[in-house]
């Protein structure tokens, strides 16, 4: 009789299980590093999107998902939020992630609103994908930052300034990318200072990072970043291959 045989069977079950895990990505609690290579040295990181590639992914204008249409930012070429600064200077993955990590290796900007609602919601949805693994590091800068600026935080806008008085954490949306992140930001602007709220939810699939920030005009809650949009453009990014 075998009596090693059981030992043997609950090391394959345990090394099956790991192999899963690297394959999966988040099967098992979190995204996978890459895999060693046979020399034993870590494989590289995976290569950003061309510019041509990310486009491909991104919501087309005039593209339409619920009652949300999706056009470019024509006069600014991306959200005014991207020249923006936060005080202190760790907060600022809360306020954009232009200059993030060195900067992305592509980005594309898309704004989606409801044509019917001009003071309705307004979402800006930002793809950039980053080159030498630092896509990771954007999701880890904005994971710091909700937790430093969770008390609130200045946001810099030239000679004018926004103040945060609260950050919150949100579930993250499941399901979708390597990791994600959502928060619930309250802002006192208005000339009654009365409260007004902007949702971010950011998104890292590999090499790529996808980040949507909802905002309105009117007076209540709008609740959140419109699920409709996050699915729309994550059905879209993943249904392509690289």
């Amino acid at each position: 009789m075998n009596k090693g045989y059981g030992k043997k069977r609950t090391l394959a079950r345990t090394t099956l299980a790991v192999v899963s895990c690297a394959v999966a990505l988040t099967a098992c609690g979190g995204p996978a590093e890459p895999a060693a290579r046979t020399d034993g040295k870590p494989a590289a990181a995976p290569k950003p999107l061309s510019q041509t590639a990310l486009t491909a992914r991104a919501l087309t204008p005039g593209e339409e998902t619920g009652p949300y249409r999706a056009g470019e930012y024509t006069v600014s070429g991306g959200p005014l939020s991207d020249d923006y600064t936060a005080a202190p200077a760790v907060c600022q993955p809360l306020v954009g992630l232009r200059a993030a990590r060195g900067g992305p290796a592509a980005q594309v900007h898309r704004r989606l609103a409801d044509p019917g609602k001009p003071q309705g919601t307004d979402v800006a949805v930002q793809l950039r994908t980053y080159a030498a693994g630092r896509a990771a590091g954007v999701l880890a800068d904005l994971r710091t930052a909700g937790q430093k600026c969770a008390g609130g935080f200045a946001e810099v806008r030239g000679a004018a300034r926004g103040t945060y008085t609260a950050v919150g954490k949100l579930p993250a949306p499941a399901g979708v990318g390597d990791e994600a992140q959502a928060f619930r930001l309250t802002l006192l602007d208005g000339k009654d200072g009365a409260p007004s709220y902007e949702y971010l939810t950011v998104v890292r699939s590999g090499p790529t990072v996808l980040s949507f920030r909802a905002q309105t005009l009117e007076s209540a809650d709008l609740g959140g970043v419109p699920k409709e949009i996050v699915d729309a453009q994550w059905e879209k990014f993943s249904s392509l291959k690289r």
